[in-house]
């Protein structure tokens, strides 16, 4: 590892002591998917191993393989610029962009400034659109196996770490596997569908091709959380649902859209929907709409503010953010409702809704690696409540229980961010000891289409597929 960036032992303990003490006071029920004695023991094997000092990324390695060994997806850490560019000070990557469709692994268009940084010398350039089967004799899974322990997931899941890693990839590459030759094999399949390896020497990453990428992504990202979903009807039979994210899907306008969505659905008299989750990592639960499929009065699970906040438990936390504000106004909702005697241990029941709107047809879903959190509750309702069928891949996330209400804490020294989760969720289902069992799709989908309103044609298509 590079020594770009050392710490002092000092540093390292500070930084330690501050997330042990976030992660216990704020973290929902930190063992739910890891009992509490094994976390004090990684715990107190992190704390050993930063009595020495360590490189930013050799810390960011180490936070990272503790968090991904709690099994909750949504607690994360996030590096700073200086692990970034520790990463690429180490010249450990190859010269093109790369990175996930599904657990199929792509090569990107390549930014202008990258180019002279090629080594023309190659047989054979690899061309954008290409599929990378093999690097340094590894399949994609056999590197995922390796990078997935610093990524984490709910139960521990592979599913929810190829979303993680998609973007990323070389980067997890980097800190599981190594380069440790100045020349790599990559095989791969040219765009004509021929397969063909090539030897490619290492060195500097694209940084360039990676950072347009991310910045074109962080775009769409944003503009699919500003957006509560979109809702159209095909073909004069089918409903068609497509939420790419629920963090606005909330409050007087949501309700209204889905109220004239079953309005419609009602009038014309649908009995076939189809609601695409692909991509979708979450954010409010979507108890409102699940009224319109199973009526008033119904228990979907529960949601706990675990560790509600107080002036002991918010030190570290990052209080300039819409996310603390939540975190405040629902904790002090919750200890209304229990001192009015109404909070009835956070079970959530469907509210009133027109009989007439209530969707009494076929339902299919469509899930991915990305469907995470509320998204993934979502399908677990609609399988279990209104007998939906599921096509793509499986669900990122649980379909029983996570903690999630994400609250930000900086490390002081190292500058990492931690994503805590103070909230936790459940479904409406007992445990099981197999969770990934009930997410497996009726049918299963993972073709490759570089396009993604090609992709969205192909998904609805094999989705209505399965209508009787």
């Amino acid at each position: 590892m590079s020594s770009m960036y050392v710490s002092s032992v000092h540093k390292q303990q500070q930084d330690y002591n501050v997330f042990a003490t976030v992660l216990n006071q704020k973290e929902g029920i930190i063992d739910l998917h890891t009992d509490k004695d094994s976390i004090k023991y990684y715990l107190k094997d992190l704390k050993l191993e930063l009595n020495s000092e360590k490189s930013l990324l050799e810390q960011f390695k180490l936070y990272s393989a503790v968090i991904e060994k709690l099994h909750g997806g949504h607690t994360q850490i996030m590096g700073s610029k200086k692990v970034q560019m520790e990463w690429l000070a180490e010249r450990n990557s190859l010269p093109f962009d790369m990175y996930l469709i599904g657990r199929h692994l792509i090569v990107s268009n390549l930014a202008f400034e990258d180019e002279p940084e090629l080594d023309n010398s190659s047989p054979l350039w690899i061309e954008a659109g290409a599929e990378i089967i093999s690097i340094d004799n590894r399949t994609i899974s056999e590197m995922m196996l390796e990078m997935g322990k610093y990524i984490s997931s709910d139960e521990g899941s592979m599913d929810f770490k190829y979303y993680q890693a998609g973007q990323m990839f070389d980067f997890y590459r980097n800190l599981a596997l190594p380069f440790e030759t100045d020349s790599v094999p990559v095989k791969f399949i040219s765009l004509k569908k021929d397969t063909i390896e090539v030897i490619y020497k290492t060195g500097k990453a694209p940084v360039h091709s990676i950072n347009s990428r991310l910045t074109n992504l962080s775009s769409q990202y944003y503009a699919s959380e500003q957006n509560h979903g979109k809702f159209k009807i095909l073909r004069n039979k089918y409903g068609y649902f497509r939420f790419k994210s629920f963090t606005s899907s909330t409050g007087a306008d949501y309700e209204y859209f889905l109220e004239q969505a079953f309005t419609k659905l009602n009038e014309q008299k649908i009995n076939k929907l189809v609601v695409d989750l692909r991509g979708n990592t979450g954010g409010v639960m979507q108890y409102s709409f699940m009224k319109y499929m199973v009526g008033e009065g119904v228990n979907l699970g529960r949601y706990i503010i675990e560790k509600p906040n107080t002036r002991k438990n918010r030190k570290y936390v990052n209080k300039i953010n819409i996310h603390y504000l939540r975190h405040t106004l629902m904790s002090f909702q919750q200890k209304r409702r229990m001192e009015q005697g109404s909070f009835n241990e956070g079970i959530q029941e469907t509210e009133f809704v027109d009989t007439n709107l209530i969707f009494k047809g076929e339902i299919v879903v469509i899930t991915d690696e990305g469907t995470f959190s509320s998204a993934a509750i979502l399908a677990c309702h609609l399988k279990t409540m209104s007998k939906a069928k599921i096509i793509g891949r499986a669900a990122g996330g649980s379909f029983y229980a996570g903690n999630a209400g994400t609250l930000l804490v900086k490390l002081p020294q190292s500058g990492f961010l931690i994503a805590i989760n103070p909230n936790t969720f459940y479904s409406h289902l007992d445990r099981t000891d197999d969770p990934s069992a009930i997410k497996q799709p009726d049918l299963f989908l993972s073709l490759l289409i570089l396009k993604s309103s090609d992709r969205d044609q192909f998904y609805f298509k094999q989705a209505i597929s399965l209508f009787n």
